[in-house]
């Protein structure tokens, strides 16, 4: 045996809300912007806002958060900061260094130390406020020495920390608790203090000297007897009082915030004014009488009253131009000093921004909030002013976009209003920045060259014919290698009498356009062409035109070599060389191709994406007969609902599959991936763009081809023109437009936020918004300093292991990893941690549940069990060979649960592509989505898919109520014995069943009728496991969810097929669940006993009465993956829904078809049945979700709405009305009453071979609301047939009462027999001072943590003993979950989350103490 000789644990970073701010100004040589420190949990991170990035991270205190930082500079030299933080009792103060050149250092954190100067004493009261006041004894290098501390009872203590003193303290004379305050002077005799009370007012006070007895210390145990103060305050041994100088009532909650004017003559304050959310301006004046003695007395003037917050304001700041408000609305205002709201800037989430901080020199704002966010604004200079220095350089920074009109040639010769034959604007496109091409309702088509200055040059190129409008126009550029400033550009137009005309442009360095090839062609009828497209892969050989029908033409282009005159258009060789016809008969909108996998991509007019093969022979043939018609390869129905799609691209990823993304005007992006082998279409997932109501296209590198690059999402909201950086999710451009329905156009350089353009038209006149930096070093803002987290609480956590190699050793020793997170607000979170900087790397979103609906529970399944292959189940059509290929492919799944009873689950991306991306999937209905962005070296490989998401049908209730009925009692009372006998068989009776509990044993009633509160409902905890069979590429994960209707649910999911079963019901418990766990115990015995070997599938559950039930899923699981092979899923698809957004799209709207409901049972279980199903055929399961991929053969122009998604050979047909028949499973054991209360977190090891047991060892960890902890030991053995019948008259199902440490019962189910027998139970009290929220174990150590926001490790010891062995104070309030995971020999790494989350490290050194 062995003790550990040194445990430790150790504090890493928190990631969660910014709770201050403070700016560090360096001289003015050095550099243009200030540092930025920022107080996050215990730590300080200390920024570089010139450069924008993070330079050190300090832990200040353990376990404390920072609440405020206050600075000032001691040398000018080597740029040293004397800087206090506080936190509730706490005041410490330090000493910054920081190098000049620590901006040009790769790694700067060694350079700049952080030297503890001196640790106050711990204060009676919580500190509000601390400022540094001047030192006049000594010189002014050496800074100041004496600290003002206000505290929560509205007092001020002096403390000269040179001599680790308290001076004296003064004491208002009105004792009352305050929720803020704020000092201001850097003087004794200067200081006015504004008070924020409890009742809603403000008291505004001075120090003033007195001649009183001594004051009391406000440090714990210490009373200090001052005759007269230091002689260096010049005081002359005058003690001091406190003077009120006014009252400052109006606000109609506690005062939240306060802040001086920057000469003390003015202050605004917020508070908890929920009914009017407003910021409050008041002016103080003082007054000196001598009337006789000398008077200090003030008065107050009312200011303006802010409004314009929908909720609660938690910060300010007044300056000499303006007033900076911060809320929980999400919004950061900027006011003018009469009340007058500038600006409004809503870039964070959550429960809000919390700090704000604004520097007038440079006119920089920083915002912090909830969600861990740090955003850099640069304000417009023309708002207020700003000082000499900076004026020059923010002008040009915040002034760049210019603004100008124009009008068409031909539109000044109209004199008065508008009329038919007027010329007007129908069709304009960008070419470059500075180039746009026009074409009008008259047939003209002009070259438009924009100055610097706004004066534009026109051209007309040619016209299409008198009096006939240009419907239709698209562009291709091009630009030469050789010559720079060389361009040529392809326009295609199309008029309403059918016709297309295609011009080539050539542009030089003299500016002059000049038309060289020109076709022209007729290629509908009239009023039948409605689109022309270019296809970038295609090049400028190929054209395709679209009629309203769902018809797209291809046509080639001749090869001319020199400028056709208009009198011979007519016979240039242009041959059309295909027609693609869709299966919807829509009008398409925009196509993409990819000439190596020989696709081309399309999506129409109704949300749909449609898919043609284009073989490259098809391309070099030069003549095609006209009829040839090409049908539908493959589509997507529904990809964007019933909105039009807007773009669409396509890229080669690997052999044969190309990766998709579309956008549409349901506000979302798209993502799939189309495999050319198999022709098979995969629904990867979708992103909702929420300040978007319509998403135009993705920008996309230009330095990379792949689609992952896209971060900026460019569309529309309402009225105004948004480009939207998807990665820091802020609004990069804005421009009021009048909405996407006018005439358009804009065009992006390599970073939108610095060179972009936009044009629309009005009227007549088009309206140019062009911001073109070409510097691109410039500062760019808005500027993320710190990432996005979660912007509510978050109640679920696991880690997530990376997908390397299968050097066990690599993933077992790697510090690196990912953690998922699941929050309130519904979103699902996968964020990275590095341990070489031992900082958080970055944050992804994975997705958003239906509604927002919060996420209670999460669990990640990586192991998969397999189950021998029985021949004679498996079809006739099954391969072995081939499938043994795929057997080696494992899915490993995070699956996330929580309100409305949604089930997301997400696939981890392993397979090695050409291009390296990482995948975040997110929406705000069924949480799928898609953001795909670069892998950097900082972040782990994980990237998830969306796979499928789950939710109950509405108003159709398969819960089974716990309620007993007397009804019919006496005359089944005969047949208990039979029932009981059945149900532990798994068959059961469809009309009663066995309660588990002694006390209730009772025949209850299955229900299937409609609860009137099953909305409210929710899945509050989620287990999982992975089953494959041996030779089979199909694998079952089987999910077991509990309910807030106390329901227990084992699920089903079948891959690849993404279709979803509900397998078993749990018998219903007396009290919801809010735990569960699983365990997978092997059961291997030597082949001369007559049992079946195999693996025993437990599930443990902890209830809110404090009971732990365990359960057998085996006989369930066994019978299932009998039932596959007869479920001829090779005729069935995917059954892959778009989810839906709650904007208008009816995306995920299922399409019901004719045909009756059936219900199926599987001869064998009993057990299965098929979940969604709208209408049926006879034999058949039919049903379509409107967004469902299918294969299609031949001609799809009558495609039906139904198609197979599930055929089995049914044995037994139920009419429509029948209940759902599912196998109700009833408890092995139920423990009663382990806890005192319910039972928050539980945890299984399981121990192979241990040498006490005669099985496999389980350990099993709970903890509860009474704040104890519980090991419950158990052991498993498979018995033979012989032994079990000896033992038969046992009792089968018993409970044991928490007191109990040992107990053994006998369990038989079919021919599996075996042996659990308890060993031991152990008992821990008081393990935490409150509630136990998470715990987990691997069988030798324990951690675990709880309400008192502690981290407490145990050992278990080899009787299941739990002794402490170290305890640590954590930065999270209020800690929901924990998760943890070994990354070394006794060296573990744990997670904590609640408001936020925290990383904490464990490591142990063992001595011998036997030899072993």
């Amino acid at each position: 045996m062995s003790e550990p000789n040194d445990c430790r644990l150790r504090s890493g970073p928190y990631l969660g809300e910014i709770s201050a701010l403070c700016f560090l100004h360096l001289p003015l040589p050095l550099s243009s912007l200030p540092y930025l420190l920022a107080g996050t949990g215990s730590q300080l991170l200390l920024y570089d806002l010139e450069t924008g990035k993070l330079l050190k991270s300090f832990h200040v205190f353990q376990g404390i958060r920072v609440h405020g930082i206050t600075c000032t500079s001691i040398t000018a030299k080597d740029i040293e900061f004397n800087i206090a933080v506080f936190g509730e009792r706490r005041v410490k103060l330090f000493k910054l260094c920081i190098n000049v050149e620590v901006r040009f250092q790769d790694h700067p954190q060694e350079s700049i130390p952080l030297i503890l100067l001196h640790s106050l004493p711990k204060f009676s009261h919580w500190v509000l406020d601390v400022c540094f006041l001047k030192d006049f004894s000594s010189s002014t290098c050496d800074g100041s020495h004496c600290l003002a501390i206000g505290c929560s009872d509205n007092s001020v203590a002096f403390w000269d920390f040179s001599k680790s003193s308290l001076l004296t303290e003064v004491r208002f004379p009105d004792r009352c608790l305050l929720y803020s305050m704020r000092i201001w002077g850097d003087r004794v005799e200067a200081l006015r203090i504004a008070s924020g009370t409890i009742y809603n007012e403000i008291i505004v006070w001075k120090v003033v000297p007195h001649n009183h007895a001594s004051l009391e210390s406000p440090v714990e145990g210490k009373v200090i007897l001052i005759s007269s103060l230091e002689e260096k305050f010049h005081l002359h041994g005058q003690r001091y009082e406190a003077v009120c100088l006014c009252r400052l009532d109006g606000h109609e909650g506690s005062i939240f915030r306060i802040a001086w004017y920057s000469d003390g003559s003015k202050l605004i304050s917020v508070s908890d004014d929920r009914r009017c959310c407003s910021a409050r301006i008041w002016a103080i004046h003082e007054r000196k009488e001598f009337e006789g003695s000398l008077e200090i007395a003030g008065s107050h003037a009312v200011g303006p009253v802010l409004f314009g917050h929908n909720a609660r304001v938690w910060d300010c700041c007044i300056f000499d131009d303006l007033i900076v408000t911060a809320g929980e609305d999400c919004t950061c205002r900027v006011w003018s000093l009469d009340g007058n709201q500038l600006v409004m800037i809503r870039e964070h989430i959550g429960r809000g921004i919390w700090r704000c901080l604004y520097d007038p020199n440079s006119s920089l704002l920083v915002t912090a909030g909830f969600d861990s966010a740090i955003k850099a604004q640069q304000l417009h200079a023309s708002m207020f002013g700003c000082s000499k220095r900076y004026a020059e350089e923010v002008e040009q920074l915040t002034d760049r976009t210019r603004i100008f009109t124009v009008c068409v040639p031909r539109s000044s010769e109209r004199i008065g209003l508008m009329d038919s034959k007027s010329e007007y604007v129908r069709c304009l496109h960008f070419a470059r920045e500075d180039t746009i091409y026009v074409a009008t309702n008259n047939g003209y088509l002009y070259h438009a060259k924009l100055s610097d200055i706004g004066d534009v040059k026109w051209t007309e190129l040619v016209r299409v014919s008198e009096a006939v409008p240009i419907v239709c126009m698209d562009l291709l550029s091009k630009s030469s290698s050789n010559l720079p400033n060389h361009n040529e550009d392809w326009v295609s137009i199309g008029d309403g009498k059918g016709h297309v005309m295609v011009v080539s442009v050539i542009c030089d360095d003299d500016h002059t356009p000049k038309v060289g090839v020109t076709f022209s062609w007729s290629a509908g009828l009239q009023r039948q062409l409605l689109g022309t497209y270019w296809c970038k892969s295609l090049g400028s050989r190929f054209v395709f035109t679209s009629d309203p029908r769902g018809s797209l033409r291809l046509w080639r282009l001749g090869d001319a070599l020199q400028s056709v005159s208009l009198e011979s258009m007519k016979s240039c060789d242009v041959s059309l060389i295909a027609e693609f016809v869709s299966c919807f008969g829509t009008r398409i909108m925009c196509l993409d191709a990819s000439i190596e996998e020989e696709v081309l991509v399309c999506g129409d007019l109704r949300g749909n994406l449609v898919f043609f093969p284009l073989l490259k022979d098809l391309l070099l043939v030069t003549s095609v007969a006209s009829d040839m018609k090409i049908s539908t390869l493959n589509y997507f129905k529904g990809a964007h609902g019933i909105s039009s799609v807007c773009s669409i691209s396509a890229a080669s990823c690997s052999s044969r599959r190309v990766e998709i993304h579309s956008t549409g005007g349901d506000g979302c992006i798209c993502y799939l991936e189309y495999d050319g082998d198999r022709q098979n279409l995969e629904f990867l997932g979708m992103k909702q763009v929420k300040e978007l109501s319509l998403v135009r296209c993705v920008s996309t590198s230009t330095s990379s081809i792949d689609l992952a690059s896209g971060n900026y999402a460019i569309g529309f909201s309402s009225t105004n023109f948004l480009i939207w950086n998807l990665s820091t999710e802020a609004k990069v451009v804005q421009v009021a437009c009048g909405g996407w329905r006018r005439p358009y156009s804009y065009y992006l350089g390599d970073v939108p936020e610095m060179k972009n353009c936009f044009a629309f038209v009005k009227d007549d006149i088009i309206y140019v918004h062009s911001c073109w930096i070409v510097d691109s070093e410039r500062k760019r803002y808005p500027r993320n300093l710190h990432f996005q987290s979660h912007g509510r609480e978050m109640h679920s956590i696991c880690f997530i292991s990376d997908d390397l190699p299968s050097n066990s050793k690599q993933i077992l020793f790697s510090k690196s990893c990912s953690i998922a997170t699941g929050c309130e607000d519904g979103t699902v979170r996968l964020t990275g941690y590095d341990p070489s900087i031992e900082e958080w790397s970055a944050s992804k979103l994975l997705g958003e549940h239906v509604g927002g609906s919060a996420v209670r529970s999460l669990c990640f399944v990586s192991k998969i069990h397999r189950i021998a292959a029985d021949v004679i189940t498996m079809s006739s059509g099954m391969n072995r060979q081939n499938d043994a290929l795929e057997d080696g492919e494992n899915p490993r799944l995070l699956i996330s649960v929580g309100a409305k009873r949604v089930l997301t689950c997400w696939k981890q991306k392993n397979r090695i592509t050409k291009l390296s991306y990482e995948v975040a999937d997110t929406g705000p209905d069924n949480g799928t989505g898609s953001d795909f962005k670069l892998s950097s070296g900082k972040f782990p490989s994980s990237s998830f898919q969306w796979l499928s998401t789950d939710m109950p049908i509405k108003f159709c209730s398969t819960r089974e109520r716990s309620g007993n009925t007397e009804k019919d009692v006496g005359a089944t009372e005969s047949a208990l014995d039979s029932d009981v006998e059945a149900a532990e068989n798994g068959v059961g009776s469809d009309a009663i069943y066995l309660s588990p509990f002694p006390q209730n044993q009772k025949i209850e009633s299955k229900s299937c009728l409609g609860d009137e509160f099953e909305n409210d409902w929710r899945y509050l905890a989620v287990t999982a496991f992975l089953v494959k069979v041996a030779y089979s590429r199909l694998t079952v994960c089987f999910v077991v969810v509990a309910c807030s209707d106390a329901t227990l649910t084992l699920r089903a999911l079948l891959l690849p097929h993404r279709l979803w079963f509900d397998v078993a019901s749990l018998v219903p418990l007396s009290s919801p669940v809010l735990a569960l766990q699983h365990v997978i115990v092997p059961m291997d015995l030597p082949s001369n006993d007559n049992v079946q070997t195999g693996s025993v599938f437990l599930v443990i559950s902890g209830s809110t009465d404090g009971s732990i039930t365990f359960w057998d899923l085996t006989e369930s699981v066994a019978n299932f993956i009998r039932s596959v092979p007869a479920m001829e899923l090779e005729k069935s698809i995917d059954c892959q829904k778009r989810p839906r957004t709650g904007r208008g799209s009816q995306g995920g709207r299922w399409w019901k078809a004719t045909g009756s409901g059936v219900t199926i049972k599987n001869p064998v279980d009993n057990s299965t049945t098929a979940r969604k199903i709208e209408g049926t055929g006879e034999g058949t399961l039919t049903t379509v979700a409107c967004g469902t991929p299918s294969k299609s053969t031949g001609s799809l122009s009558g495609v039906p709405c139904t198609q197979p998604l599930y055929a089995a050979s049914l044995t037994e047909v139920k009419s429509a009305d029948s209940s759902l028949d599912l196998c109700r499973i009833l408890p092995v054991q139920v423990l009663n009453n382990v806890h005192q209360s319910g039972v928050n977190c539980l945890h299984v090891s399981i121990i192979q071979g241990s040498r006490d047991s005669f099985g496999s060892l389980c350990y099993v960890l709970s903890g509860g609301d009474d704040q104890a902890l519980h090991c419950i030991g158990f052991d498993m053995q498979m018995l033979s047939l012989s032994q079990y019948s000896e033992n038969k008259d046992q009792g089968i199902l018993h409970s044991i009462s928490g007191s109990e440490s040992t107990n053994s019962f006998m369990h038989c189910i079919e021919n599996r027999n075996y042996s659990i027998r308890f060993l031991w139970h152990d008992k821990v009290p008081s393990a935490h001072s409150s509630a136990v929220k998470g715990i987990w174990t691997d069988g030798c150590w324990v951690f675990s943590t709880g309400l008192d926001q502690r981290v407490r490790c145990w050992l278990l010891d080899e009787n299941g003993k739990l002794r402490e062995r170290a305890c640590l104070v954590i930065s999270v309030p209020e800690p929901e979950a924990l998760d943890a995971r070994a990354c070394g020999k006794d060296c573990y790494q744990i997670v904590v989350a609640g408001r936020g989350m925290q990383m904490v490290e464990f490591s142990s050194s063992f001595r011998s103490v036997d030899g072993d």
